[in-house]
Order: C-alpha cells, then structure tokens, then sequence
C-alpha cells in the first residue's frame, strides 16, 4: 500500500538480509537522505549488530563531518496469540548500550507520532520500537494529532497522578499498571518513559521525590534491563526521599515461551505488579 501510495522510488522491498538493509540505509544516509529502514522482529536485527555499531560512532569517527541519520522501525514485545524467542523480544536494553543511538518505545499512536516526527527530524540513528500487543488496540489506534505535532526526546509523560508511589514504566507496560492501579484503587503515579535513549531523569526522580516509593516495570530481562539504571539513578540522586527499596519487575532470563499460557507467566503479570505494590506501599 505505501509503494503503490508513494511510488517504487521511495518504498523499496529488500532482500531478507537484515546486515544488508541496515547497510543499504547507513550508505543512503550518508548520501543526504532519510532512509526507515524496517526490521520484522527485534530478534531478527542480531545479524546487522556490526553495522548497528559502526553507524552509532560515524559523527564521532569523522569529527562530526558526516552522520547517519535514519529510523529503524522494529515490532517488539509479547503478541496477545502466542510467544516465542525469536518474535516475542523486547531487548532495548541493548539498545540501550549502543553508542550513539536514540531509543524510543511509545505506548499509543498519538505518541508514536510525535516521536517518529522528533526521530525523522534528527541527525542521528534512531530505533524506533512498535510494541505489537498495542496494535489493533484503543491506544494503538487513537485520533491522528495532526501534521505538526512533535514530542521531543527525553520527555517522559505522566499518564496518571500520584501521591502514594511512582511506576516507571514504557511500551504495553505502561497499559498493564494501569490495568493494576485502577484494580487496586490506590493513589499511585505512573510515568511512561516514552524514550530510553535519552530518558527522562528529571521527571523520575521529581516523582520519586514526592512519592517516596518507587517500581520499574518493563518487559525486557531483568538482568542488565533497563529498570537497573533507572534504580541506581534513583538511588543516587533520590536516596534521602525513598521510604521502601525501589522494586524492579522484569521479565526473568529466560526465553520467551511459544505457549501462551507459560509466555504471560514469564513477562510481568497483572497479579505479580499487584503483589510487589502491596508490599512496596506496605514497607
């Protein structure tokens, strides 16, 4: 539909050779254009990880003559039919660790728009990250916010108030606390993260200032996720506010299974964020 829309000069099918798409767009970037690159599953993107690395350090290699700016477009995360290891990754956390890449997992359309905006926008390597359960959904289809609507990077949102104890969250995630926070009828503010690369500092630890308490709840490993820089920001910068260890619910080190009832045992269940808060506000 985007070919026959735009025409075959702009919408190009490529071979499925993932080292070589990413390739093919770091040249095109390189020759003034905005290439968007898309990669079918987040797992898939494993074989370009040398090309990954070498466009993230372009500007820095060439003194800043030259840069690579593009969007690779990713579906990530658990599907609402079933699970696998392949399909099912998260994995922004090594995204995370990537010189020179932006980072951005929105949790509806409205920001996926103002993000991907931001991204195309830019002068460096973006990876943009589509959470598949969020497809075909109320927050996955929303009210298209218009041609110039934009939402810079580093701008956390937050999408419920609170006085209790904060929910750093990103991606489905975001949807799932407040599934459990409404359940629980507690005052409990949740933030969505939006971007990892770079990330909202201020507003977390503001947050956590206020609230005292605080979770990380994100859908990739729990080991080296995320959540653990988050956690150790908090720590250094908000140490003297918390009234309870801050609490990480991640998926564990594991691969993701292909049965669906095992797969929503493995990623952070609703009973187990509801557990964890009780406790966290209970401390």
């Amino acid at each position: 539909a985007l070919q026959i829309r735009h025409g075959a000069d702009r919408v190009v099918d490529t071979s499925l050779i993932e080292e070589g798409i990413i390739g093919r767009a770091v040249g095109m970037a390189l020759s003034g254009l905005v290439p968007v690159p898309e990669i079918q599953f987040r797992k898939y993107l494993d074989p370009a990880t040398e090309q990954i690395n070498d466009a993230g350090t372009i500007r820095w290699r060439t003194n800043g003559d030259f840069a690579a700016p593009m969007v690779v477009r990713i579906p990530v995360g658990f599907s609402k039919r079933t699970g696998d290891p392949w399909h099912s990754v998260s994995g922004e956390a090594i995204f995370a660790h990537t010189i020179g890449w932006r980072v951005a997992m929105p949790s509806n359309a409205q920001d996926a728009v103002g993000l991907l905006r931001t991204a195309l926008r830019g002068n460096d390597p973006t990876f943009f990250l589509e959470h598949r359960a969020i497809q075909d959904t109320a927050p996955g289809r929303g009210v298209y916010p218009g041609d110039d609507y934009v939402i810079p990077f580093g701008k956390a949102a937050i999408v419920r108030p609170g006085s209790a104890a904060t929910i750093v969250t990103w991606g489905e995630m975001v949807h799932r606390a407040k599934a459990v926070v409404d359940a629980m009828q507690q005052d409990i503010e949740i933030i969505d993260l939006r971007t990892i690369v770079p990330w909202d500092v201020e507003t977390v630890v503001a947050s956590v200032r206020r609230t005292n308490r605080c979770m990380v709840l994100h859908e990739d490993g729990i080991t080296c996720g995320f959540g653990a820089e988050i956690a150790s920001t908090i720590m250094a910068e908000a140490f003297s506010s918390l009234d309870a260890p801050v609490v990480r619910i991640a998926t564990p080190d594991i691969p993701i299974p292909y049965n669906k009832g095992m797969m929503e045992a493995v990623i952070p269940s609703a009973s187990a964020i509801t557990d964890a808060l009780t406790a966290l506000l209970s401390y």
